[in-house]
């Protein structure tokens, strides 16, 4: 686009779009568990549950709850499509899709539908859990200095995106409603210093990061076994199949629920 142009419709939505991406990704990274040393005796009596003798405490349960209130607040303030108006636009229909398609939809279709209920929250941090120890485990785990680099990458890309979105006023507008959303959702959480933030936003990467490659390693081996399947139907299937080891990984763990109102549920 030359200097000067207007940016059209679709163009600023999608520059907004990822601008919010952006915005909505490191404050939902500072909220759920960090990594952490051997836990305490303290840490193991107030826990809700014990995930193969790591706990997840009532703190970390109530914050993963605020992060997803606050993803579905963003999600509507972005006019976020459901699942169901993507599938109509896209000319899809539930009747006539593959079993893999279908169950591939139908897990988006609940987890954009998630509002920060307490069990959803708790299977969110249960799945992340056990994936977590398993990538480390498979020789995953980052370094803080690893995840401190990683963190200049995306605060830069940040920036940048922010910087050409604010170059139109409509979307200058959008994200400036936005970020008083996030101002306010950041006060509530006690973040008193950019470098608190900063800090917690390192450790939250450092069991992310070891997370994304035990997936990406998931995928290349199920492609490379799976040759025949391609395009669509590869995503299809390759998420299903993620889930699948997910849900295998979870069976296996040792999880002792201390919290009456919480259960696993697996897909």
């Amino acid at each position: 686009m030359k200097e000067g142009d207007k940016v059209d419709t679709g163009e600023r939505r999608l520059l907004l779009r990822k601008t919010l991406i952006i915005m909505t990704l490191l404050p939902i990274l500072a909220f759920t568990a960090c990594a952490r040393s051997s836990p305490s005796p303290k840490e193991i009596g107030e826990a809700v549950a014990i995930v193969n003798g790591q706990p997840i405490s009532k703190e970390s349960l109530e914050k993963e709850m605020l992060s997803m209130q606050f993803t579905a607040e963003m999600r509507i303030q972005s006019g976020t499509v459901s699942i169901d108006e993507f599938l109509k636009n896209s000319g899809r229909d539930w009747s006539e899709m593959s079993p893999e398609e279908k169950r591939y939809y139908l897990r988006a279709k609940r987890q954009s539908e998630m509002t920060g209920e307490k069990n959803e929250a708790f299977n969110r941090l249960v799945r992340e859990e056990v994936l977590y120890q398993e990538a480390v485990k498979e020789g995953y785990k980052v370094s803080i200095d690893e995840a401190r680099q990683r963190y200049q990458e995306i605060e830069t890309l940040s920036r940048e995106t922010l910087k050409e979105a604010l170059k139109d006023a409509k979307t200058k507008e959008e994200i400036e409603r936005l970020q008083e959303v996030e101002k306010r959702f950041m006060e509530l959480m006690g973040f008193t210093s950019p470098e608190a933030l900063t800090e917690y936003r390192v450790q939250r990467l450092m069991r992310t990061m070891p997370i994304s490659r035990l997936r990406e390693k998931f995928k290349a081996d199920w492609g490379n076994k799976h040759p025949e399947i391609r395009g669509d139907e590869f995503r299809y299937m390759v998420e299903n199949r993620w889930e699948d080891y997910t849900n295998e990984l979870l069976r296996k763990a040792d999880i002792r629920i201390k919290d009456k109102d919480l259960e696993v549920i697996y897909d």
